[in-house]
């Protein structure tokens, strides 16, 4: 089986149809016929590329989470020295919700995802989580060395409960949200990090 996409055409036409398949008709009732059909490539070329359908659904699964990676890392580079802390969290918290609206038909294959016996995602799911609570805990931690945090606080407790708190808004945020629903989220989700760990407010 080849998975590699390099001079491989078909193989983004077969990850898209099989995409689109999963979300009309549902991961069940979709074939890899179907699949073969909707990407305009014989049934061998599909096989030729993925195993059976759940390696297709693993794939997408794959890069919507490698999403959630790629948020700190691209943050981490554009990062400039006059952005204070605050704005680098409310960037991330944007960013990840942004990130959950864009691909918010995925939700059901997101959930079947979680229940196939043989599905990469809490891999994925850790991974993707790892990367986001550690910007979160660098960000903070340089202030924490600066003194700027609450007295015997623990931070790497801290991080986890704040981090799980921004991820149930993430896993039930309304993806038909306006831009002002989304900005008064991400504000708000940023001022209870803010002040469950620092002594004094982000304007101080």
């Amino acid at each position: 089986m080849t998975n590699s996409r390099e001079n491989n055409p078909s193989y983004e036409r077969i990850l898209a149809a099989g995409r689109s398949l999963f979300i009309e008709q549902g991961f069940p009732e979709t074939s890899m016929e179907a699949i073969a059909q909707r990407a305009n490539v014989v049934r061998a070329t599909v096989y030729n590329n993925f195993k059976d359908k759940e390696a297709i659904l693993a794939e997408i699964m794959r890069r919507y989470l490698e999403g959630y990676v790629e948020i700190p890392r691209r943050l981490r580079e554009k990062a400039r020295p006059e952005q204070t802390s605050f704005e680098l969290v409310e960037d991330m918290i944007r960013n990840a919700i942004l990130w959950r609206i864009e691909n918010a038909e995925l939700r059901p294959l997101v959930d079947l995802s979680k229940h196939l016996p043989t599905s990469p995602w809490p891999r994925l799911n850790a991974a993707a989580d790892a990367a986001m609570h550690d910007w979160i805990l660098e960000i903070h931690r340089r202030d924490a060395e600066r003194g700027l945090l609450r007295k015997d606080l623990d931070l790497d407790f801290a991080i986890r409960a704040l981090y799980l708190m921004i991820e149930a808004v993430l896993a039930s945020f309304d993806p038909q949200a306006s831009k002002r629903r989304v900005n008064a989220a991400v504000h708000q989700l940023t001022l209870l990090n803010w002040h469950a760990l620092y002594r004094e407010g982000p304007d101080e």
